[in-house]
């Protein structure tokens, strides 16, 4: 439990002082960090199918990768669709022209868009009109949940949540992981909106979501947050330990002592980032009246 630990400060220090450090000089700083996890967790995906007796493409998957920034950059949200697009047609070609199954095909475009795909939108999300709340959004509802979930779990116990995918899991620690998303959304109101502590911050955009829609209706957007992103990043944990079991794999990687690779620190963030882009592309209209 101590190196779980141990490996989470380190790893929130070093998001935290990329974000409310390098972050303040250029936002590319932080676009450079997403790209190195991009990288890493489409590596971390093909390692895992390959171990599922999967073949993905690595060619496409690069192209893709290397296209999703520049079109995400220039083009916004179609952008992300371009660089899945290319991924997909390179991968056509391979299987064309290839001694290649459809399986490996699918597993290919798949991984374009788990991860590749979903966390392009990242790149929307630092640069939106509410991008430092945004991006603490995405982070402290997972953190928050999962930790509440592994804290209450071991301690109040009691009947498995779903012990065919994850023994581990019980319903407790599942009602404690959805409180703690709630937690951590109400964390980010009162950081933005009651005490207005990341003022002393640039590139934070908006100072709160209750400047943009008034407070009462802001209240009620984090507190759905919570709920919804709590949910969602308990399934994101679920789907990504269904899909290790059936690879046959314990973590989809080993950078992180005590907590495994990239892919199992991104399978909650990754099914509550799409909420999060959603609200930023409503905070900009609101905003500018333009749609990013």
């Amino acid at each position: 439990m101590w190196k779980r630990i141990g490996t989470a400060v380190v790893l929130i220090g070093v998001v935290l002082g990329t974000l409310l450090g390098l972050r303040q000089i250029s936002l590319y700083f932080a676009d450079a960090l997403a790209m190195l996890v991009v990288a890493l967790g489409i590596y971390e995906m093909v390692t895992a199918l390959r171990a599922a007796q999967y073949r993905p493409f690595v060619v496409p998957l690069v192209l893709g990768a290397i296209t999703l920034y520049p079109a995400a950059r220039f083009f916004g949200a179609a952008g992300i669709a371009v660089a899945i697009c290319v991924t997909t047609v390179a991968a056509i070609m391979y299987l064309t022209f290839g001694e290649y199954e459809l399986q490996d095909l699918f597993a290919t475009v798949f991984i374009a868009i788990y991860p590749m795909g979903i966390f392009g939108t990242f790149f929307l999300i630092n640069r939106s009109p509410i991008g430092m709340l945004a991006i603490l959004w995405m982070l402290l509802v997972p953190i928050l949940t999962d930790t509440m979930a592994y804290f209450v779990g071991i301690t109040c116990k009691g009947p498995k949540l779903c012990p065919n995918i994850s023994p581990k899991k019980t319903i407790s620690g599942a009602i404690g992981g959805v409180l703690g998303g709630v937690l951590g959304s109400m964390s980010v109101y009162v950081l933005f909106d009651v005490t207005g502590a990341m003022r002393v911050f640039g590139n934070v955009g908006a100072l709160s979501l209750g400047g943009i829609i008034g407070n009462g209706a802001a209240i009620a957007v984090y507190v759905a947050v919570g709920l919804i992103g709590g949910v969602l990043c308990e399934i994101g944990d679920l789907g990504a330990s269904r899909i290790k079991r059936k690879a046959g794999i314990k973590d989809f990687g080993k950078i992180f002592p005590g907590h495994g690779g990239m892919m199992d620190r991104l399978d909650s963030i990754l099914f509550i980032m799409p909420i999060i882009y959603a609200i930023t592309v409503v905070a900009t209209y609101v905003q500018t009246g333009a749609l990013s």
